[in-house]
């Protein structure tokens, strides 16, 4: 019996209708040569971009991440053993960002520590940010304005400010009203709070560059200051003045140590404008930005200037119209007649009752509480120039040009024993002076 031929040389008709004669060649040629060097000259495509728009977090996140290159590979030969029912899956690269959002320790963390402008920014055109922020709303901007602004978030609290609140994002009900979603504070409420802040210590910085150093606690009493001055009505003023609670005994005392240092620095020969009454006008405003930008040199007073504030801030019957009529006159000053004097009055409309300044309002506590403040006035004066305990001058501070910190000399400047003896010493050295004539020299000029 012969062997059974090789498949090399199998020739047989078809076994049925329908069917394919074996091949005459082992193995078969491609059944398509041109598609063959089709699959080997595709390329291979690393990421696509289709109908994307431009990131705008770019600036603060970098550049885009590509997309996974597995998702987009290029077909495997036909040699290549593919595993049955395998399918290829991409692998998203590591996002620290989306990391950070995902982790239930460090999100908040990482949500607090971010700059004012970044965390709005993120708000708006991030989804995920925007969804957890949302859910941990009320601790996560209640934190947030702790974390930057601990003293003006606690004063300019959200309740006094309806106005800056919005209804929970998660419509927690109030007071167990499943129908009514509870006011939170919101981000304008922080951006409040923040401004705030730095404008406060702005000021008092500013006034510690030319050497009128407060204490701590003035900070704070300041800021109680400025929720007073936004007050439209005298008898919500005196309200929020006679409460211990709000205005403690020490609080009058800080002010009034600020509104001495304040007239140092308007009444300064070199440095001031020589008008004594200018702080007491400036505190008049609405608040104390106008104060800021004149200590900052942002606004320059010049006698138009100072002739708008005071006619807009008083009434007619408070100043000396006599010798200076200009002040009357809406020709002479600018002023309109239905704005003149509005600040001191209530609602600060024309048909209000007139209403006291905040300044003298202060001081009018202080002394139905009996503080007698009049008696440290001297001690307001001299502090932050000598020293208590050692009876030395204190340096002051100091910012250089191109510094961005304030910085304060290691001694002050010495007292008038040593520069009489070095004075007396160099005369000596340069031979200017005998030292029989020595005794009797002054050096006291």
């Amino acid at each position: 019996m012969d062997p059974p031929l090789a498949p090399t040389h199998t020739s047989s008709a078809p076994k049925g209708r329908n069917k394919r004669a074996a091949s005459d060649t082992y193995p078969p040629p491609p059944l398509n040569q041109s598609h063959s060097a089709k699959m080997a000259s595709t390329p291979n495509i690393l990421h696509r971009h289709i109908h994307r728009k431009r990131n705008i977090a770019a600036p603060i996140w970098g550049s885009d991440i590509a997309s996974t290159p597995a998702a987009f590979t290029t077909p495997r030969s036909p040699s290549t053993s593919v595993p049955p029912n395998h399918t290829c899956t991409p692998i998203n690269p590591f996002n620290v960002y989306k990391a950070l959002l995902r982790h239930h320790n460090l999100f908040f963390q990482f949500a607090l520590r971010l700059p004012y402008s970044a965390i709005t920014a993120l708000y708006a055109i991030d989804k995920e940010f925007h969804y957890r922020l949302n859910k941990f709303s009320v601790s996560l901007i209640h934190d947030y304005a702790k974390y930057h602004a601990p003293l003006a978030s606690y004063i300019f609290s959200w309740r006094v400010y309806p106005q800056l609140c919005i209804s929970d994002p998660m419509l927690r009900p109030m007071d167990r009203r499943e129908w009514l979603a509870r006011d939170v504070p919101s981000f304008r409420w922080v951006g409040m709070v923040l401004w705030r802040e730095s404008i406060v210590r702005s000021i008092l910085t500013l006034l510690g560059l030319e050497g009128l150093r407060l204490p701590a606690g003035v900070c704070g009493a300041v800021m109680k200051f400025w929720s007073v001055m936004e007050m439209k009505t005298q008898r919500l003023r005196i309200s929020f003045l006679q409460d211990r609670n709000i205005w403690t005994d020490a609080d009058f005392f800080h002010f009034q140590h600020f509104l001495v240092k304040l007239d140092m620095r308007f009444t300064d020969t070199v440095l001031g404008n020589g008008v004594g009454g200018l702080s007491h006008a400036l505190l008049t405003q609405r608040s104390l930005v106008p104060l800021w930008k004149v200590l900052n040199g942002r606004l320059v007073l010049d006698y138009d200037t100072a002739t708008d504030i005071v006619v807009r801030t008083y009434l007619g019957t408070d100043l000396d119209t006599d010798a200076y009529s200009w002040l009357d006159d809406e020709t002479e000053n600018g002023v309109p007649v239905e704005e003149s004097g509005l600040l001191s009055k209530e609602g600060w409309e024309l048909g209000g009752k007139k209403m006291e300044s905040v300044v003298d309002l202060v001081i009018m506590e202080s002394i139905e509480r009996g503080l007698n403040v009049q008696q440290y006035y001297l001690d307001f004066v001299l502090h932050g120039f000598v020293d208590e305990e050692t009876g030395k001058n204190l340096p002051a501070p100091r910012l250089w040009r191109g510094d961005k910190k304030v910085t304060v000399q290691k001694e002050g400047w010495p007292s008038k024993e040593l520069r009489e003896k070095m004075i007396a010493d160099l005369d000596r050295v340069c031979g200017m002076v005998n030292e029989e004539e020595d005794d009797a020299m002054d050096t006291s000029g």
